[in-house]
């Protein structure tokens, strides 16, 4: 039977290519899409669960989106809250902090790409989060002060690797980077963080930012970071009860915001996920009925031969196995390469790819089975009037 279907199959070579063509491009397109969804929704939860015990707050007309931008607070509110907040706060894991978007992300739903970080030199932990999640740095000091250079910055991993890429040599300690057009010297790399917000920074002096977005006297929020695990609720309090015009954002605000959002982008993937899979069904199908129309004759042959209809079935099911089962391999492994070099993100996962390949198969199977059904049922001597 699989010698019949391979022969077939060599014999009617374009047809072949169209099923093999279709069965890849449906493939590719699923498991690349599917893909992009499945990381945005890890960097999601990731993204969210490292802000955990973080308290944002921030100009109410800024809305609950986090990093805070565009609607800036006074540093005289910052320091009254701060002041206020005392009590239920560690102060050195917390502080006035100033974000400006230099690269837009990759991918809705995510951080910029690179974002500008000003914050008071000696408060670094209150956005690093370094105490609770151990973000140590990979070369130099996380701290500002550590280095004597006028102009310090601390970068989060992958804003290092993005740094690295646009000047086309290594950044490390010492390296001297532009900015916005002002040049800051590399004094600290920090090691990969669970925050996408941390791993995109360029983190540098409070000061030195406010001056280079033209901004003094402004920042985009205070970071309060709880003295104990009850603190945060009156943190909450405080800020409802004596400062109405702010706004607060927890762990819990980011990750309800960014399933809102996802949300939205799933119900759009599914929809191209779900036209995809019928083009594809509808290409094959066609593709097989017309191939056992121009068969009639020759099943027909089969049939006076002997053969039972569950013979003639199990060849043309064969032949579209054989032929889905080359296009899935080939999708996956075109999909693959997209994800893993053609973005800018490495998205490869091979678990991912290989749970596809169950479906295009069992589709392809369902597509071709129709046809053969129903060939199988035309009487032999009719099959051999067929022209």
């Amino acid at each position: 039977m699989l010698d019949y279907a391979l022969k077939n199959i060599l014999r009617r070579c374009a047809r072949s290519l169209l099923i093999v063509s279709g069965v890849a491009v449906m493939m590719t397109l699923i498991i690349v899409i599917t893909g992009i969804v499945d990381y945005q929704i890890r960097t999601m939860n990731a993204h969210a669960a490292a802000g955990s015990g973080k308290i944002n707050v921030q100009p109410f007309l800024a809305g609950s989106g986090y990093p805070a931008e565009g609607i800036d607070l006074t540093e005289t509110q910052a320091e009254a809250l701060l002041a206020r907040a005392s009590a239920y706060i560690q102060p050195v894991l917390s502080g006035k902090v100033l974000y400006f978007a230099i690269q837009a992300p990759l991918y809705p739903n995510q951080p910029p790409e690179l974002i500008l970080v000003g914050i008071e030199p000696g408060h670094e932990e209150a956005f690093t989060g370094s105490i609770a999640r151990d973000v140590k740095p990979a070369a130099g000091s996380e701290f500002l002060a550590a280095s004597q250079t006028a102009e310090p910055a601390v970068l989060g991993q992958h804003a290092a690797e993005v740094l690295t890429r646009q000047l086309g040599r290594a950044v490390q300690p010492g390296t001297q980077i532009p900015l916005l057009g002002q040049d800051f010297t590399v004094t600290g790399i920090l090691e990969r963080s669970a925050d996408m917000v941390v791993n995109n920074a360029v983190i540098v002096p409070l000061e030195q930012a406010q001056a280079l977005l033209e901004k003094p006297g402004f920042v985009s929020s205070a970071i309060l970071t709880a003295a104990n695990i009850n603190a945060d609720q009156d943190i909450l309090r405080l800020v409802v009860e004596d400062f109405p015009r702010l706004t607060v954002v927890t762990d819990d605000t980011v990750r309800n915001n960014a399933r809102e959002g996802i949300k939205v982008f799933e119900a759009m993937v599914n929809t191209i996920s779900v036209v995809v899979v019928l083009c594809a069904a509808l290409l094959i199908m066609t593709v097989t009925l017309i191939t056992v129309k121009e068969r009639t004759k020759e099943i027909g042959v089969l049939r006076a031969l002997g053969a039972s209809k569950g013979r003639v079935i199990g060849g043309l099911i064969c032949e579209v196995f054989v032929l889905s089962l080359a296009g899935s391999l080939i999708g996956g492994a075109a999909a693959g390469f997209v994800l893993a070099f053609a973005l800018q993100e490495n998205l490869f996962s091979l678990g991912h790819i290989a749970s596809y390949l169950p479906l295009a198969v069992g589709l392809t199977l369902l597509a071709g089975s129709a046809p053969a059904w129903n060939i199988s049922r035309i009487m032999p001597a009719e099959a051999l009037r067929y022209e």
